[in-house]
């Protein structure tokens, strides 16, 4: 017998022995006995909150968000990303190379962000601006403005010649399999932000914050660069209300083709 069924069971009879007292005298109301009553409380209360954990169990797991999802969407993640470390070691090598020569600076850009439950770590990316390129725009209120209200800035001066050409084949964010290998991303989920977006992101980071930041998304499906900061938001929400294992696979397989066309890389 299930321990929810069996409290049910408990609290109907104390609800049957407290019915069979005698009836008051000159009302004629039945009266609960006092040890009753205390017995009853406690267990109807408890009963109630069984029940409703129980629904939110059973809720979660229809939405495609219960256990099965987040051990599946863990398994692939590991895996996945410890064979394509493995299998492009040599790229990553070639891209390490090609951004040394690039300039002064280090070849790895980690860039502070927030991940689940509010917890900061270090995406990382291949370099692809000039050093010091962070100081310049927290500097420069105007190239701030458009990187916020754009997602982008058109012909960035802090962005090296290497740099282009990672940005616009997103070789950039291949260091960022070791974000997934670790568990501080997922393949699928919403873009990571860091601190300075929080504002700008509006009252859904709270939201944003109960998933884990992915490296494509929907939003890297429908234009990237192309869309505005609220639409991303947007897409962020949507993603995170209808979030299953086959929206993940289908946002992967939808992944590469907009790679390949380079839509809405800077």
């Amino acid at each position: 017998m299930r321990p929810t069924t069996a409290l049910l069971l408990i609290v109907l009879i104390v609800m049957i022995v407290g019915s069979s007292v005698a009836w008051a005298d000159d009302s004629h109301t039945p009266q609960v006995p006092e040890v009753s009553a205390a017995v009853l409380a406690p267990l109807g209360v408890g009963a109630v909150i069984a029940v409703e954990r129980r629904r939110r169990r059973l809720a979660a797991v229809r939405r495609g968000v219960g256990a099965v999802y987040f051990i599946t969407k863990r398994c692939i993640d590991f895996c996945l990303s410890a064979c394509l470390l493995v299998a492009l070691a040599p790229v990553f090598a070639l891209l390490a190379l090609l951004v040394r020569l690039s300039g002064p600076g280090p070849i790895l850009f980690r860039r502070r962000v927030i991940g689940r439950n509010g917890m900061s770590f270090d995406m990382l990316k291949f370099r692809s601006m000039v050093s010091g390129a962070e100081q310049i725009l927290a500097e420069d209120e105007e190239l701030r403005k458009i990187y916020y209200v754009n997602c982008k800035i058109e012909d960035d001066p802090r962005v090296t010649k290497v740099g282009r050409f990672l940005r616009r084949t997103s070789l950039d964010e291949l260091p960022q399999l070791i974000n997934v290998f670790l568990g501080h991303m997922t393949f699928v989920g919403p873009r990571p932000i860091h601190a300075d977006e929080v504002a700008i992101y509006g009252p859904c980071v709270e939201r944003f914050k109960t998933v884990t930041p992915g490296i494509t998304g929907l939003w890297q499906t429908r234009g990237r660069s192309n869309t505005s900061y609220e639409e991303r938001v947007r897409m962020d929400m949507q993603y995170i209300d209808e979030r299953s294992i086959l929206l993940d696979l289908w946002i992967l397989v939808y992944t590469i083709p907009a790679v390949l066309t380079k839509r809405g890389a800077c």
